[in-house]
């Protein structure tokens, strides 16, 4: 079984074309969707394995409908209950592009989880916001620490580069050397982040970086695979594309496939998202 752990979290996708008029009406596609970046490949890789969420929603109808909504993408939801649901409200540009303005709530309260909660788990993949705030940071760790390992899993998404330049240097050495991630995931600007950090990730079984267009760069070892990936027709919205590589990426890797396979199956799924408003 995958077990992701994170955000649930209430998107407000906002998609206009062109810019933003500053002081007067603005036209635009609003929606509200499912997010939060561990209950994103939660839901895109159910499809392919068992899959299981762990985090914090608030006691209030956003929380009920959130996980309703896992639930229904035929993900086993455990959550604590609290406060108030987070909101992302996510601006998507004409290019694609998107722009998230935050408030994780609830989310950011995920306390000691329930051991119960951690039984039959093979892999377990962890963004990085989760690990941004106590106590949900305590909470992670903890989760992570009760896993016999080998044979359990453990990726981490560097997710975000102002959570990065946040937590620093010393804290992201910390953080690596005790959670001791199989695999990373990064997109270019993250791992331009983690370049200017000084973070070490050559003790990682497969550092995996995604580049838009260009090949992802999977380096295992000390030696970089490069995976082509197909261009994207119809391009709409990057939100969860990342997530959904991870997905594809994580669900392939636990069927046995290489580095190679497993990120290709990440790129095709992250594609897919492409073509989508809001996450898978």
């Amino acid at each position: 079984m995958l077990l992701t752990i994170g955000d649930l979290i209430d998107d407000v996708l906002v998609r206009r074309a062109g810019g933003l008029e500053r002081g007067t009406d603005n036209v635009a596609t609003i929606r509200h969707a499912r997010g939060g970046s561990a209950a994103n490949v939660a839901a895109a890789a159910a499809a392919s394995v068992a899959t299981r969420f762990i985090g914090c929603v608030g006691d209030d109808p956003a929380g009920d409908a959130l996980v309703r909504r896992l639930e229904q993408a035929g993900v086993d939801v455990r959550v604590q209950r609290g406060g108030r649901t987070g909101t992302i409200v996510i601006l998507v540009d004409d290019e694609g592009e998107r722009t998230m303005i935050t408030d994780r709530g609830a989310a950011a309260e995920l306390g000691p989880i329930d051991p119960a909660w951690l039984d039959d788990v093979e892999w377990v993949h962890v963004p990085l916001y989760g690990f941004s705030t106590e106590p949900s940071r305590s909470a992670v760790v903890e989760a992570i620490d009760r896993m016999l390992r080998p044979p359990v899993r453990v990726s981490l998404d560097l997710s975000s580069v102002a959570t990065m330049r946040e937590l620093g240097t010393r804290e992201l050495r910390a953080l690596i050397a005790r959670v001791r991630p199989d695999v990373v995931f990064a997109n270019r600007d993250e791992a331009a982040c983690a370049g200017a950090l000084a973070l070490d990730l050559s003790s990682v079984e497969a550092y995996i970086v995604k580049r838009g267009g260009e090949p992802v760069v999977v380096t295992v070892g000390g030696d970089e695979v490069h995976v082509a990936v197909e261009p994207v027709e119809g391009l709409i919205d990057s939100t969860g594309a990342g997530d959904a590589f991870a997905a594809g990426y994580i669900a392939t890797a636990m069927s046995g496939a290489d580095v190679a396979s497993a990120a290709r199956a990440g790129a095709d799924l992250a594609r897919r998202a492409l073509t989508e408003l809001g996450a898978l």
